[in-house]
């Protein structure tokens, strides 16, 4: 009767635990090892704001970039997509308080898009938004997770210390997010 009880306290402290999948992934991920600082256009996870504004300066400089709607974000647009649909991708650098990129603040929408187009829709863009950026960034697939801070679907991608999350906000707009995770969860750093 002893070793019952025992088992039933036991199972009980375990379920009240209530690890999600996604941390157990994040955790996983973090006890790889693996630190990936590189984002895409030769800006890097670290980097200074001082630095991202002058490798964004150059890129513009270099027609690769443009300024993004209102100048809040960058605008890079991606051609050669399926059907011949362009998509206009916008990022821009996440910094903490002592101004070091931890992430990068991205949507994507498709040029065109206008609300009776339905082919121009973001439900439709995002399974094109996720391979763009699985390309960009190899390693892991994205799989679907429960985040009740996001009204619609989430996907997240974790490679080492890089967290893509990415949903759709509206019918226009996608967005993602790219995190460095050793920010986010310093203690768990190796």
């Amino acid at each position: 009767m002893l070793n019952r009880l025992y088992i039933v306290l036991i199972a009980l402290m375990f379920s009240c635990q209530n690890i999600s999948e996604y941390e157990i992934f994040v955790k996983e991920e973090m006890a790889s090892g693996i630190y990936i600082d590189s984002v895409q256009f030769g800006l890097e996870l670290g980097d200074t704001k001082k630095t991202f504004f002058a490798k964004a300066w150059k890129l513009n400089a270099d027609g690769k970039v443009t300024h993004g709607p209102n100048n809040e974000f960058i605008a890079y647009e991606i051609k050669n997509m399926p059907e011949g649909k362009r998509i206009n991708h916008l990022f821009y650098g996440i910094f903490n308080d002592n101004d070091i990129m931890t992430g990068l603040d991205m949507r994507f929408y498709f040029l065109g898009w206008a609300p009776w187009n339905k082919q121009l829709q973001s439900d439709k863009l995002l399974p094109v938004a996720m391979k763009k950026l699985t390309e960009w960034y190899p390693g892991n697939n994205f799989v679907l997770i429960e985040n009740e801070n996001f009204p619609n679907e989430t996907f997240v991608k974790i490679d080492g210390n890089r967290q893509i999350l990415i949903h759709i906000i509206d019918e226009k707009n996608v967005r993602a997010q790219l995190l460095d995770l050793r920010y986010k969860y310093p203690n768990l750093v190796n």
